[in-house]
């Protein structure tokens, strides 16, 4: 630890100063501050797009995107923190199936017993009329030509 301590304090800071003022360093400096601004703008564009999606109110819209372009880090887990658990979209589709549900559930007579029981009389009707128009196509289809010599 102390040969470590030694080390560093050896280190001449005209070198350090050099290697910061070098060329090559300078490079490395611009593509880091240009993928760090692009990560950035790239953050801004997916908030405001799922701001958007999930929700209607301009003001959290904007809110949202203040937020981001204010604090670049700190503002996108705000955001995950404060955002609607689902998107506009998502919940459409939830409250379209619940309707069906509810509407599938009124449709249907509650049954109060296990045994079978008999059809109602429309019922016996429509099976009956099905049944037939069955007889008679495949008595169509069955029927076949007979050639006399």
């Amino acid at each position: 630890m102390n040969n470590l301590l030694a080390d560093l304090s050896n280190v001449d800071v005209n070198t350090v100063f050099d290697f910061i003022n070098a060329p090559s360093f300078k490079g490395l400096q611009l593509a880091l501050i240009v993928y760090v601004g692009l990560l950035w703008l790239s953050v801004i564009i997916w908030v405001t797009r799922d701001s958007i999606n999930r929700s209607e109110s301009i003001l959290f819209q904007a809110f949202s995107i203040i937020i981001n372009i204010s604090f670049p880090i700190l503002g996108i887990f705000l955001y995950l923190i404060i955002r609607p658990g689902k998107t506009t979209t998502e919940r459409y589709y939830e409250d379209l199936e619940h309707k069906l549900i509810l509407e599938k559930i009124e449709k249907k007579p509650a049954r109060t017993s296990t045994s079978r029981e008999k059809p109602k009389t429309e019922d016996r009707k429509i099976k009956k009329a099905t049944s037939s128009r069955k007889k008679v196509i495949i008595k169509k289809t069955t029927k076949r030509k007979v050639v006399k010599k």
